[in-house]
């Protein structure tokens, strides 16, 4: 093979060399380059997956504290609501007394009902002159029509409007609808159809028959239940009775769908005693 010579007759010299020091460097010790590289790259990663792990564990500090935060917040905002509910509720049978006080006199004789003791005073002249064990609405719900009717006694001044011997009980219609479920029947309103439309059905019964109920026609015979009320009512405003009862071990208990319940002798003795238009607090 032929030598290249330069002008002055001396043979050409190559350099194989790439140019430049950082070059030269990299193809001269290429392994010792390539694991300083590799060991870069490894330190970047063990960086960005550290940095990662405590960015994660900032966050998972910063909500949990946040989270106790809240809950401690709302804890406390839940004592405060409640503090204040029986604040209030102390408050209003304090009002209440008031108002009582206000109202009555030594000559306007009135009732009294206690449902936690679940007791009526009759307190004439400032004395009280009677007292006796009553049966509460039992604060049982149920759900009629998306509509919820809770059973229970309503609080605040009411008034004797009538007064009844042997009263008659004429049962709502979720009576029939609450009977239906108790007893896994299927039920159909009639409520609305003539008053003989179930003619040959007991008269103050629920009328059933094959696994049905059928709610009875308003002013019908089977709508009509004696005995129930007990021997006497006293009306009060919106279908709230005192009236006796027959399950006499339900006085004294938290029973009844809202009325106030009473023994024979004790509602006997409310009908001879408290006229019409007394007045009524229930607290």
């Amino acid at each position: 093979m032929a030598i290249r010579r330069t002008r002055s007759g001396q043979p050409e010299r190559r350099d194989h060399t790439p140019p430049g020091r950082l070059r030269r460097i990299s193809h001269d010790y290429r392994s010792a380059v390539w694991t300083l590289a590799a060991a870069v790259v490894l330190v970047a990663v063990l960086f960005v997956a550290t940095a990662a792990w405590a960015v994660n564990a900032r966050f998972e500090r910063d909500v949990a504290e946040i989270a106790y935060t809240h809950d401690h917040q709302e804890l406390a905002f839940l004592a405060q609501r409640e503090t204040r509910g029986v604040a209030e509720l102390r408050d209003t049978v304090q009002a209440l007394a008031r108002r009582v006080d206000a109202r009555t006199s030594a000559r306007s004789p009135y009732l009294v009902v206690s449902l936690a003791e679940r007791e009526v005073y009759y307190i004439d002249g400032g004395d009280t002159v009677f007292t006796a064990p009553v049966a509460i609405g039992s604060g049982a719900t149920i759900v009629i029509g998306g509509q919820t009717k809770r059973f229970q006694t309503p609080r605040g001044h009411l008034r004797i409007i009538a007064k009844e011997k042997d009263p008659i009980w004429v049962p709502p219609n979720w009576y029939y609808v609450q009977y239906a479920r108790d007893h896994g029947l299927r039920l159909v309103d009639m409520s609305d159809a003539a008053p003989n439309a179930l003619a040959g059905y007991p008269a103050g019964q629920v009328p059933v028959s094959n696994g049905t109920v059928y709610i009875p026609p308003w002013g019908s015979p089977q709508r009509r239940y004696k005995g129930v009320l007990g021997v006497a009512k006293l009306a009060m405003r919106d279908g709230y009775y005192f009236h006796g009862t027959d399950n006499p071990n339900s006085v004294g208990t938290a029973a009844s769908h809202g009325c106030l319940r009473m023994h024979k002798d004790d509602i006997l003795w409310m009908y001879a005693h408290v006229p019409v238009g007394t007045d009524v607090y229930i607290y």
